[in-house]
């Protein structure tokens, strides 16, 4: 969810802690090292995530220090989910069974040998899925040691506090 353009909901957090004397320093390599990587289309990995540039979520360099406004940090965090649609997977399931049994002219596949088709399927559909993409935004007020963040589900706002700095 966006914090700058649109309305929605936000979480807020406290920071426990004031920040470091090197802060900057320290927080652009973590923010660097959570720096947002797309996924491949060659793997089976389903997401992807990371930090991006509040104001581009094709930018995920972080080169001039351009999340820094003092005394804020903005950020966004990027999602990117990959899925195969069932309805599609069964389909190309039924194809591949049909066209082994009558390859082979048998009437049954076991179920093994069923699942091992299914899985096969599903990482060549995997690899053809377009995933959706998901930000929330983040701005960091490190005077008051307060964090908002443009998301309100518990498992992005646990994800979050992972990758915090």
């Amino acid at each position: 969810m966006g914090l700058i353009k649109g309305s929605g909901g936000f979480t807020r957090f406290t920071v426990n802690g004031a920040p470091p004397p090197d802060y900057l320093e320290q927080y652009t390599e973590q923010i660097s090292h959570f720096a947002f990587t797309t996924l491949d289309e060659y793997s089976d990995e389903e997401r992807a995530t990371g930090w991006v540039n509040i104001m581009n979520i094709f930018d995920c360099q972080f080169l001039d220090r351009n999340f820094f406004k003092h005394p804020y940090i903005t950020l966004t965090w990027r999602l990117d989910i990959r899925k195969v649609p069932q309805k599609a997977l069964n389909q190309h399931c039924f194809e591949a069974e049909e066209e082994i049994k009558h390859e082979e002219d048998i009437e049954f596949l076991h179920k093994k040998h069923r699942k091992e088709i299914k899985e096969m399927m599903w990482r060549k559909l995997l690899k053809r899925a377009i995933p959706n993409s998901y930000t929330y935004d983040m701005v960091w007020n490190l005077e008051s040691s307060t964090v908002i963040f443009g998301g309100t589900g518990d498992k992005v706002c646990d994800e979050l506090q992972k990758h915090l700095i």
